[in-house]
């Protein structure tokens, strides 16, 4: 295997290693709500600029650091990006604000409940529609990802 070879390897399994551990970090720590929509495209450009610049597609003495660049932007946006909130610190902020003394928190196949879609006006960069959803008491409250900001639902979202 050449070095131009080698590199383009590199590139892509340290992409598929940098995805893993952003949508780890924001299933586990997140539930989902960061979206990964603009992340996705970069790291695509990525692979198919190191692809380009292995086969001499790519003519200029830039390449490497260009990589380095699309490297460090997934980064950067997940760290301005993610939501102010952790799922534990929404959580904590309930606990707090509405005087519960248990939340309910779904494992396994029901942890798709922890979040529930919403429709909102207000534009959400890098935040899909969707707010942590608790049950605590036989009550039911949202909190936004981004301000904490906590809403007792009148009715129960997911029967």
């Amino acid at each position: 295997m050449n070095k131009s070879n080698k590199f383009f390897l590199y590139t892509l399994v340290a992409t598929i290693i940098e995805f893993g551990i952003i949508a780890w970090l924001n299933s586990h720590f997140y539930k989902g709500v960061f979206d990964l929509g603009m992340i996705i495209p970069i790291m695509s450009i990525r692979v198919v600029v190191a692809y380009n610049y292995t086969k001499g597609r790519l003519k200029t003495k830039w390449g490497k650091p260009a990589m380095g660049l699309f490297f460090t932007i997934p980064i950067i946006l997940f760290l301005i990006g993610k939501p102010t909130y952790t799922f534990d610190q929404a959580k904590q902020l309930v606990y707090e604000s509405q005087n519960v003394s248990t939340i309910v928190e779904y494992k396994g196949e029901e942890s798709y409940r922890n979040t529930v879609p919403i429709y909102t006006e207000e534009r959400r960069f890098f935040i899909n529609n969707r707010d942590y959803h608790f049950q605590a008491d036989e009550r039911f409250f949202l909190v936004h990802p981004r301000t904490g900001e906590v809403i007792e639902m009148k009715q129960p979202y997911w029967h």
